[in-house]
């Protein structure tokens, strides 16, 4: 089914290392007229993937892992940072299936029918090792959520052309952020139509579909609980809070342990008085 998505209220972000202009970011997305068979892929042609060589394909002639390298350090954090958070984050959901650069695939039969998120949540996938996420054989299910972060190379497709496609495929919500000129945007799928994501009362984008809040902190991309206020920590973060607690483990134990020292000399002492009384009685 081909979900027409247009979006409500444009607005403008202005992205100087990209062009010196403004350049729209609200996706912009014209429903191009269609005969009903037309295939997606057809139709959104210029927001397909293009898989970079070398490429890795399965015995049915589907891409899988490819050639692509970071955009940037930029690029690579942002990616990194919301994969790992999020990974965390469903730790207890075994079922969901969290990705980064995965190749996914929609139509079967066509190997050139392909998407390739920076990141992208699907509910109750499992998490088998893949190559490829093919949506016929996952039970047609879609991402739930999908982020695109944007680069001097792709900023174009992920502005103007991908917003129709991730909506024609019925994915819930698609999200938008630029690392340079940290912007962040958000869009939930309402009806036929993508709608912008209003902040909530602490300023974070909420996201139904993760239970969390999205939000730009120190120019970097973050989650954050809404519930408790943290922010779901990077892995150098994490890490850091690895040391920090198991240093006040082992301060504690030290504590323990000296306190424990100071209780066995005090019965010590203690012993040693008595003997003496005991000592004095007797003569």
């Amino acid at each position: 089914m081909l979900f027409r998505s247009s979006v409500r209220e444009s607005f403008s972000w202005y992205f100087p290392v990209m062009q010196p202009r403004s350049l729209p970011v609200e996706p912009a997305v014209v429903t191009p007229r269609r005969r009903p068979s037309t295939p997606l892929s057809v139709i959104y042609a210029d927001a397909l993937y293009r898989p970079v060589p070398p490429v890795e394909y399965d015995d049915e002639g589907y891409p899988g892992p490819d050639g692509r390298v970071s955009e940037s350090t930029r690029h690579a954090e942002a990616s990194n940072y919301c994969f790992d958070a999020l990974r965390v984050w469903f730790r207890d959901q075994p079922g969901t299936l969290v990705a980064n650069d995965l190749v996914m695939l929609f139509e079967k039969g066509n190997p050139k029918a392909a998407l390739s998120p920076d990141l992208m949540v699907v509910f109750n996938a499992g998490n088998p090792d893949r190559s490829s996420y093919k949506v016929w054989e996952e039970g047609d299910a879609v991402p739930a959520f999908a982020l695109e972060v944007l680069s001097k190379r792709t900023w174009h497709k992920d502005v103007r052309v991908k917003p129709g496609l991730y909506a024609a495929l019925g994915v819930r919500e698609f999200w938008l952020f630029e690392p340079f000129e940290p912007r962040l945007a958000g869009y939930r799928l309402d009806g036929r139509e993508y709608t912008r994501i209003r902040p909530a009362a602490g300023g974070g984008l909420p996201s139904r579909v993760l239970g969390l809040e999205v939000i730009v902190e120190d120019d970097r991309i973050r989650f954050r609980n809404a519930a408790t206020g943290e922010i779901l920590p990077d892995h150098v973060h994490a890490d850091a809070m690895r040391v920090e607690a198991e240093a006040r483990a082992e301060s504690a134990v030290a504590r323990a342990e000296s306190a424990e020292a100071r209780a066995e000399s005090a019965e010590e002492r203690a012993r040693r008085a008595e003997r003496r009384i005991e000592e004095l009685l007797k003569r």
